[in-house]
């Protein structure tokens, strides 16, 4: 007859007897030798293995492409019950699925941008400061526009450049061009000054130079 897991054994030990059941028996024999291997030619020999086989048995299938997953070479199996098998490795790849896919948007703002994260947290993208690089504010984009530079830009030249200023303080556009379109004035009166200004434009007359006292 076949052996079951729910027969008894009898076991002496130390001179009393006691029986324990056919499953008690093969869970020490698993946990003391390990779980068998196995190698067969391809999935329809590793099917055939089911009656023999118990939880945690491997079997290598030399051909496992009968596996809609494999497309070739071998695979390694776990058995985990009757038809239920785990594919631990294979010749080519694991079959991996990774999660935490996202769709991004962007919603912008006076103050700040926001990156929408449709299926986890959304990420702030805040203005710039004096420390931290960021958005730039409508404010300052509206005063960039008012500069226009014309010349073509040479990044390697640019960074030459700027490698040798060394800028201390910050620079107002708004007073720079104020004082350039100021009237011009001479220190002197045209009895005893030379230079005559005629809007931004100066000129010499030594005849405009009168005699020291």
């Amino acid at each position: 007859m076949a052996f079951n897991g729910s027969d008894y054994f009898q076991i002496s030990r130390a001179g009393t007897n006691y029986k324990c059941l056919g499953s008690d028996v093969l869970a020490y024999v698993q946990s003391n030798l390990g779980t068998a291997e196995y190698r067969v030619a391809d999935i329809t020999a590793r099917n055939a293995l089911n009656a023999q086989l118990s939880a945690g048995d491997r079997v290598m299938v030399d051909d496992a492409t009968l596996d809609g997953t494999v497309i070739a070479g071998w695979a390694l199996y776990q058995w985990l019950a009757s038809n239920t098998w785990r594919k631990i490795a294979e010749q080519e790849s694991l079959d991996i699925t990774v999660g935490g896919a996202t769709n991004l948007s962007y919603t912008a703002g006076p103050l700040q941008g926001i990156v929408v994260s449709d299926s986890g947290s959304d990420a702030i993208l805040p203005a710039a400061d004096a420390v931290n690089a960021g958005l730039m504010l409508p404010a300052h984009k509206a005063k960039v526009d008012f500069l226009t530079v014309t010349a073509a830009f040479d990044a390697d030249a640019s960074k030459a450049k700027l490698a040798l200023i060394g800028v201390t303080q910050a620079v107002d556009l708004d007073v720079i061009e104020a004082a350039s379109h100021a009237a011009v004035t001479t220190a002197g009166t045209a009895a005893n000054n030379p230079i005559v200004a005629t809007g931004q434009a100066l000129s010499f007359n030594i005849a405009g130079l009168t005699s020291a006292p």
